[in-house]
């Protein structure tokens, strides 16, 4: 920067030199692989033991409606099969909130 007594004479403050830009990285990307299919892991809920839900009922002091209630709520695991019965798995048993209402 010029100083003021340089300005007053009429210089101009010195220039300073263009800085040279760092040089360009290539950007790297990663190309997807092919898809690596995996077999469901021992013990999954496509595996396990299930029971349909008027089999759930009878083990338990649920109703219908309760285990269909809380099968939509998330506290029950289960699954739809093709015919749209509900098959609920059978860890659900070893649940705390399950477990006290075992018959």
């Amino acid at each position: 920067m010029a100083t003021k007594s340089q300005l007053k004479k009429g210089k101009s403050a010195p220039k300073k030199k263009p800085s040279k830009p760092a040089p360009k990285k290539a950007a790297v990307t990663k190309k997807p692989g092919p898809a690596k299919k995996t077999k469901p892991a021992k013990g999954t809920a496509s595996d396990a033991k299930a029971y349909s839900l008027a089999e759930f009922v009878n083990m338990t002091y649920l109703t219908e409606n309760g285990v269909k209630a809380w099968l939509k709520q998330g506290r029950l695991s289960g699954r739809q099969n093709k015919t749209g019965e509900w098959m609920i798995d059978a860890a659900n048993l070893d649940a705390p909130h399950v477990k006290r209402l075992v018959r």
